[in-house]
């Protein structure tokens, strides 16, 4: 079976399953990217942890980079959503005096990690108040840091800036709904994101340890949470790029149909990450990068393509659903894993292959396949030679899975019926 059609990241995970450790290994090496295996690693074999961010942030970007005017308000929209960044003055002691200072803006990944760990705590805690450590290492380190370093461009010194950059902002989320005439349901809501400043605090630059959401922005919260794999932000920490593209997939392709595909412009898809269609070019091959390289490596169930012309997503399952991958015979094992007791790998197969599809999708190229053990390996009869080269191009990921789940030695080949 080929693994070609699929984007780099998930042809590793695919020979993973399907062939082992070593074999991945090689892999990630042979298409130049030795580093690709340590993060698909890193996925592959643990449980998922819950991370939340909520869906107005998945759907709508901050800045990747300094904004040239970084005092300016952000504001993005998206359906329903609009997002509001707007800087305000806050009370800082500068040469020894109080002044009120405009901090700017909040840009690049740190702010995005900020964001989902408070986030996750108040979905976690159930609670509005988000207790951020005894100190700014302990913080840092609950974050998931495990190098902090201070001085001017130290991990320490970059995050508390912008965590005060994104704590002095104001941020609102104005949502609507409406019914399926149009009309609106109810009126539109403003909500705001933190009821006071709690960044640096004192004429020693204490550290404030809580953060008390508004009451508002918390409810909200609790209903639109969107999942996200704790394991995969640590694997994307450094990437603002690839933070927007993992969270907006999470939120977006457990929403999409499983029967028909969503298809989006690359100008589309441009306005959900603030570029507002400047240099498509330049923004669909970063886009591209951060998907082949990153985050298709730690969101393996992801299904979605990403061409010169347009983007399709397709219904896949949330980062959370993700089960940990169990190798039939571990790298450097003494004796091979025993076989499975005959016939019971074959209807295993066939029904973590329908789990691994969806039910609609498993009545359209499962309904009438059948899985039978040969002297050279299982086969697995579909409809037609169509079907089986469909399922054998576009499903290689979930092939794997299943057959790692029923304890198969080799992936079945795929055949269609004779004369079909």
């Amino acid at each position: 079976m080929g693994t070609g059609a699929l984007p780099l990241g998930q042809q590793v995970h695919a020979v993973l399953a399907g062939s082992g450790y070593d074999a991945a290994q090689r892999h990630a090496a042979d298409i130049g990217q030795p580093d690709l295996f340590e993060r698909v690693q890193a996925v592959a074999f643990e449980e998922p942890i819950p991370s939340f961010l909520h869906s107005a942030l998945c759907a709508m970007s901050l800045p990747v980079r300094r904004p040239a005017d970084e005092n300016a308000p952000i504001i993005r929209e998206d359906g329903q959503y609009t997002l509001a960044i707007t800087p305000r003055p806050v009370l800082q002691y500068v040469g020894g005096q109080q002044q009120m200072r405009v901090l700017g803006v909040p840009y690049g990944s740190l702010p995005r990690l900020v964001l989902i760990h408070i986030m996750s705590e108040a979905v976690r805690t159930k609670a509005r108040t988000i207790t951020l450590g005894s100190s700014f290492t302990d913080w840092m380190r609950r974050m998931g840091f495990r190098t902090i370093s201070y001085g001017p461009r130290g991990s320490a010194t970059l995050i508390r800036q912008q965590l005060d950059r994104l704590l002095a902002c104001e941020w609102m989320i104005k949502w609507e709904n409406r019914n399926e005439r149009g009309d609106q349901e109810f009126a539109v809501k403003d909500v705001k994101l933190t009821n006071e400043y709690a960044g640096i605090n004192g004429r020693n630059g204490g550290f404030s340890r809580e953060i008390i959401l508004t009451e508002g922005f918390f409810e909200h919260l609790r209903e639109h949470a969107v999942p996200l794999d704790e394991n995969a932000i640590r694997q994307l920490r450094d990437s603002a790029t690839s933070l927007d593209l993992y969270t907006w997939l999470a939120y977006r392709l457990p929403r999409v149909s499983r029967q028909r595909p969503t298809l989006l412009s690359w100008p589309q898809l441009a306005v959900h990450f603030g570029n507002e269609g400047q240099n498509i070019r330049k923004f669909r091959q970063t886009i591209r990068d951060a998907w082949e390289r990153q985050v298709s490596a730690v969101y393996p169930e992801a299904r979605a393509e990403f061409d010169t012309s347009a983007i399709r997503l397709y219904g896949s399952p949330a980062p959370l659903q993700r089960r940990p991958l169990r190798l039939v015979a571990s790298a450097g094992a003494a004796e091979p894993a025993p076989p499975p007791a005959p016939g019971r790998s074959e209807s295993t197969f066939l029904a973590a292959l329908k789990a691994e599809l969806g039910e609609s999708m498993a009545k359209v190229w499962l309904s009438t396949a059948v899985l039978e053990a040969d002297e050279d390996g299982p086969i697995l009869t579909l409809a037609t030679a169509f079907s089986a080269d469909f399922i054998r191009s576009r499903f290689s990921l979930e092939l794997a899975r299943a057959a790692n789940a029923a304890g198969l030695v080799r992936l079945p080949e795929l055949r269609g019926r004779s004369g079909q």
